[in-house]
């Protein structure tokens, strides 16, 4: 069994390297300019236990008119520093296919693999943005989504 503390500055380094990957993407900047500008922007991503990773990871995403403005990793029972706006959902050996580009980001939303918790229309005005922010984790060291057995 994997620990939080284990865990802990693996994440947060990628969240780091997401933020600032998400910020040197001029196609992303374009993609969600708007973003956040008359509701709230901001994010959470929850991976969920998934094999030895017992506990649920969860990323707040601080996103306004396609910037990054920071992304803190939650401790476990730490509640976000605001509402978010939207809210995704996956097991963490989802969010690895999705890292991988192994599945499309809408596909999940609709097959129901990856679930959301706020306004469907508004993450589909912004389907260009939400391929984006898959996409640019290749620009990432992404060993926190392979360096644990997720019970594939």
């Amino acid at each position: 069994m994997v620990t939080f503390d284990e865990i802990k500055d693996m994440g947060k380094k990628w969240a780091a390297e997401y933020c600032k990957a998400l910020n040197n993407s001029p196609e992303y900047e374009e993609a969600a300019k708007g973003w956040g500008i008359d509701f709230e922007g901001a994010m959470l991503f929850i991976m969920t236990a998934s094999g030895e990773i017992t506990f649920d990871i969860v990323a707040f995403l601080d996103l306004k008119d396609g910037k990054c403005l920071g992304i803190k990793l939650l401790e476990p029972g730490e509640a976000p520093p605001r509402p978010p706006g939207l809210t995704l959902k996956a097991t963490f050996l989802t969010w690895r296919k999705l890292a991988f580009k192994e599945q499309n980001p809408i596909q999940a939303l609709m097959t129901g693999e990856l679930g959301l918790e706020g306004d469907m229309d508004l993450v589909m005005r912004y389907a260009q943005a939400a391929m984006l922010l898959a996409d640019v984790t290749e620009k990432t060291d992404r060993s926190l989504f392979t360096s644990f057995d997720l019970g594939e």
